[in-house]
C-alpha cells in the first residue's frame, strides 16, 4: 500500500502542466492540438467538437449540431438568407498500421499516401507516437531510430536512415506479433505523434501540426461567444474531415449545403508573413477578390490587422474535380511558422483577430470571457521503505540536468536515497555526489559510478532578433531534434522554444552536415523580449521528456542514459546494510560524463593524490544495443529483457576476461540474468585506469540511444540493481 501511495504522489507531482492558457482560443486550441486525428481517423476530434458545441446556446437564434458518417461536424444557426458557410478542416497527416512483424514492430503507410514533404518521415524518427486502437485506447509507441553511439554523427546511412517509409518501424514494447495484438493493436490503426502544446513568447503557440486545428479553435470561440440576436440569415459552420484525402469531407458539404458566400479558415500557403503579423485574406482560385475586398474593408473599419495574401488553390475532389462552391469565396487565414512539422507555430493574437473579423463580417458581436488559470501545488514525498525501480526511474527521468547543470538531478537522487546513505552523502568540488561506506582498512576498494548528466545545449548568444544561438552538450544526431519543441531552463522556470529547421526542409531531403548550427526560436522578436522571458546567456536547453510505459516491461524516456544507471545505484543501496560490508565501497553519481568524463576524471585524480585509488571501478552505464531492425547485428547485440549486460569491450576500455567470467559466475549464483559483449561509447570507469584501477563496466541494453525514443526493459534495470548490490558485498 505504501508503494502504491508513493506512486500516486509521484504521478501527481509529475503531471504539472508546462504552461497555462489565457484565452478561450488558447484553451480550445491546446485541447484540439493534443488530440489524435490522422486523416480518415478524426473520430476523437469530431467527438470533442460535437460534445463541446452541443453546450453552446446562443441567445436569440436556433442552433443544430450534427455529425455525418465521415465525421464532419456541421453546426447550423438561424434560417433564411443570406446563407453563409464557414469551413475549416480538422485532420492531420500521419500514418496507418500496414503490417506487424514477427518480432512485434509495426510497419506503416503514410496518410496521405502521396507524402507531405521530404523531411516528414525523418521528423518522426525516435519520437513518441500513439496508436489509436479500435477500442478507442491510445497505445504508446516509439519510432525506431539509429543509435548515436553506433554511428558517426556525420555518417550517411542511406540503407537504414529512417527518412523513408521502408525504414519506419514503430516499437510498442512487444516481443512478437501476438504481443502487439495483445496490446489492442491491429492493421489499419492510425498512428500520430504524441502531442503537447506549448506557449511561446508574444502569445504564440507550438505543437505538432497545430495549424490543422487552429481554424477549428477560432470557429469554436466564434460559436461560443456569438451574439445570436444580431445574426441575419443562415450561418453554417463546417468542421470537415479528410482534407488530406482529396477533400472528401468538403466534397460532400459543398454538395449538401446551399451557400451564397463561403469562407475557409485555415493555414495560408505561399505567404511570407510570420505569426503575429495579423489576419491573412486570400482569394480562392480564380473566384476574384470581391469577398476579400469586403473582408479587408471590414478589418479596416474595426482596426483589425489584416494583409492580402497570395490566392489559394481552389479545393478539388480526388475524383470529382473542382468542387461546386459559390463564386464568392475567400480564405481568412493566419501565418504559420515551420508548417507541417512537429513544431508548427501560430499566433493566438492572429486567431483572436480572425475570430473578431468573422464576427464583424457576420454583423454580430462577441461576448467577453474569463481567462483560465492553472494552479499547481506539491509536496516532496519522504521515502520510508524501498521504492520500486520503476518509480525511482520515473522520478529521475523527469528531472532535467544537462552536462554542467546537474544540481536538480543530484537533489532528486538525495531525496530517493535510504536515510543512512543520505546522511553520509557528500558533494565534491566538481559536483559529484559521493556515498562512501564499509571498512576503509579492508580491500578490495570498489567504486560504483553512474553519471547524472544528459545531452542538450547551452545558450551561447541572444541575437538582436531574439534568436538563441546554442552550443551542443554531448553527442547526438541533430536531425532527430531539429524542428521540435525545446525547453530553456531559466532561473524563472522553463521557457518553451522551437529548434529551427533548415529553410529548405519542404523541398530538399536531409543530408548530413559538418558542424551543424543550433538556433532556437522563443516567440521573441528582439533581444529585449527574449530577456524579458527570463532567458540569459548560459541557460541550459533540452527537449521535453517524460517517462512512458510501453508494452509488457518495456519503457521509454529520454535520458535513460544514464538515469537507469543512477536508478540501479539507488535501488542497490536500499538492499545494502552498510555495517555488513567488509571492504571499502564508494557509490558515486558523476557530473559531465557526456562532455568528456569530467566528473570521473576529477574524482579519480583526487583519489590518486590521497592514496585512495580503487582496485576495481564498476561504471554503470548503457549497453547501446543493435537490438533494432535498423541496426547491423554485427556487434552490440544485447537483447532487451534478457538481463543486465557486461560492457566488456567498448570504445574506451577492454575488461580482462577472467573478471568478466567472475561477474558472470556471481550473477549465476544469485540467479540474476546476465549478458555480455562488445558495444561502442566510453564509460566513466576509463578515467580511473591510468591510476591503476581495473574498469568493469556494468550496463543494460538500450535502444535508440541519445534520442527522445530511448527504450529499455525494467527487468534489465532490476537485474542491474541486484548485481550492483551483490558485487558491493561479495566481489
Amino acid at each position: 500500500m505504501n508503494r502504491l501511495l508513493l506512486g500516486l504522489v509521484l504521478c501527481a507531482l509529475l503531471s504539472v502542466p508546462v504552461t497555462a492558457q489565457n484565452s478561450q482560443t488558447g484553451d480550445a486550441l491546446t485541447q484540439l492540438a493534443e488530440l489524435p486525428g490522422v486523416s480518415g481517423y478524426e473520430e476523437q476530434v469530431s467527438q470533442w467538437l460535437a460534445e463541446r458545441l452541443r453546450q453552446v446556446h446562443p441567445h436569440g437564434v436556433s442552433i443544430k449540431v450534427e455529425v455525418d458518417n465521415l465525421g464532419t461536424v456541421l453546426v447550423t444557426l438561424g434560417a433564411g438568407t443570406p446563407r453563409r458557410l464557414l469551413v475549416t478542416h480538422i485532420d492531420e497527416p500521419g500514418y496507418v498500421t500496414s503490417n506487424i512483424t514477427d518480432d512485434g514492430y509495426l510497419r506503416v503507410q503514410r496518410l496521405p499516401q502521396g507524402g507531405v514533404h521530404p523531411w516528414f518521415d525523418l521528423l518522426h524518427a525516435t519520437w513518441p507516437v500513439q496508436i489509436l486502437s479500435r477500442r478507442g485506447k491510445l497505445v504508446p509507441g516509439v519510432v525506431a531510430g539509429l543509435s548515436t553511439h553506433l554511428h558517426r554523427v556525420r555518417e550517411p546511412v542511406p540503407a537504414r536512415n529512417p527518412d523513408h517509409l521502408d525504414q519506419i518501424y514503430i516499437d510498442v514494447g512487444a516481443r512478437s506479433r501476438a504481443g502487439a495484438r495483445a496490446l489492442g493493436i491491429d492493421l489499419l490503426d492510425p498512428i500520430t505523434r504524441e502531442k503537447h502544446a506549448y506557449r511561446l513568447g508574444n502569445n504564440e503557440l507550438t505543437a505538432p501540426f497545430i495549424s490543422d486545428r487552429a481554424g477549428a479553435a477560432a470557429l469554436v470561440e466564434l460559436l461560443e461567444r456569438l451574439d445570436g440576436t444580431s445574426l441575419q440569415g443562415t450561418l453554417t459552420v463546417a468542421f470537415v474531415v479528410r482534407r488530406y484525402l482529396g477533400n472528401q469531407g468538403l466534397d460532400r458539404i459543398a454538395r449538401q449545403v446551399e451557400a451564397d458566400k463561403v469562407i475557409f479558415v485555415q493555414r495560408v500557403e505561399g505567404s511570407e508573413a510570420q505569426p503575429g503579423a495579423g489576419v491573412l485574406l486570400a482569394p480562392l482560385g480564380d473566384g476574384g477578390s470581391e469577398l476579400v475586398d469586403e473582408m479587408a474593408a471590414k478589418a479596416s473599419e474595426k482596426q483589425i490587422p489584416a494583409t492580402i495574401a497570395p490566392a489559394q488553390r481552389a479545393p478539388r475532389g480526388r475524383y470529382t474535380g473542382v468542387l461546386p462552391l459559390p463564386a464568392r469565396a475567400a480564405v481568412v487565414g493566419f501565418p504559420v511558422k515551420f508548417p507541417q512539422t512537429p513544431a508548427e507555430i501560430v499566433s493566438g493574437k492572429d486567431l483572436e483577430n480572425a475570430t473578431r473579423l468573422l464576427a464583424a463580417w457576420l454583423g454580430t458581436t462577441l461576448s467577453s470571457f474569463s481567462p483560465s488559470r492553472a494552479e499547481t501545488n506539491g509536496v516532496v514525498p519522504t521515502l520510508t521503505e524501498p521504492p520500486v525501480v520503476r518509480d525511482i526511474l520515473r522520478e529521475l527521468v523527469e528531472v532535467y540536468g544537462v552536462s554542467g547543470y546537474e544540481e536538480p538531478v543530484l537533489e532528486k537522487i538525495k531525496q530517493l536515497l535510504p536515510e543512512w546513505a543520505r546522511e553520509w552523502a557528500t558533494v565534491d568540488g566538481a559536483g559529484n555526489l559521493i556515498v562512501p561506506f564499509g571498512r576503509t582498512d579492508r580491500k578490495p576498494r570498489l567504486v560504483f559510478v553512474a553519471h547524472m548528466d544528459e545531452i542538450g545545449w547551452v545558450v551561447r548568444e541572444i541575437t538582436d532578433e531574439g534568436r538563441l544561438l546554442l552550443d551542443r552538450r554531448g553527442g547526438f544526431r541533430p536531425e532527430y531534434f531539429w524542428g521540435h519543441a525545446v525547453l530553456v531552463h531559466t532561473e524563472k522556470g522553463q521557457v518553451p522554444a522551437v529548434m529551427d529547421l533548415p529553410e529548405n526542409y519542404r523541398t530538399q531531403k536531409f543530408a548530413p552536415v559538418r558542424n551543424p548550427r543550433y538556433t532556437a526560436y522563443t516567440g521573441a522578436h528582439t533581444r529585449a523580449q527574449a530577456e524579458a522571458l527570463g532567458i540569459k546567456v548560459g541557460d541550459s536547453v533540452t527537449v521535453p521528456k517524460k517517462f512512458r510505459k510501453l508494452g509488457g516491461t518495456r519503457v521509454n524516456g529520454r535520458s535513460f542514459d544514464d538515469r537507469v544507471g543512477s536508478t540501479a545505484l539507488i535501488a542497490a543501496l536500499w538492499k545494502i546494510q552498510p555495517e555488513e560490508i567488509a571492504r571499502e565501497v564508494v557509490f558515486m553519481w558523476a557530473v559531465e560524463e557526456e562532455i568528456g568524463l569530467n566528473g570521473a576524471k576529477h574524482y579519480a585524480a583526487r583519489m590518486a593524490r590521497t592514496g585512495g585509488v580503487p582496485d576495481y571501478v564498476f561504471a554503470v552505464d548503457t549497453f547501446v544495443t543493435s537490438d533494432s531492425p535498423l541496426e547491423s547485428a554485427r556487434f552490440a547485440r544485447g537483447l532487451l529483457g534478457k538481463g543486465f549486460a557486461l560492457r566488456a569491450v567498448d570504445s574506451s576500455n577492454v575488461t580482462p576476461r577472467k573478471l568478466v567470467d567472475r561477474v558472470i559466475a556471481l550473477a549465476g549464483q544469485h540467479r540474476i540474468p546476465v549478458q555480455y559483449g562488445v558495444t561502442a561509447g566510453g564509460n566513466d570507469g576509463a578515467a580511473f585506469v591510468p591510476y591503476g584501477s581495473v574498469d568493469i563496466p556494468l550496463a543494460w541494453p538500450l535502444r535508440y540511444s541519445h534520442s527522445a525514443g530511448e527504450v529499455a526493459d525494467l527487468k534489465d534495470v532490476e537485474a542491474l540493481a541486484r548485481i550492483v548490490a551483490v558485487l558491493a558485498k561479495e566481489f
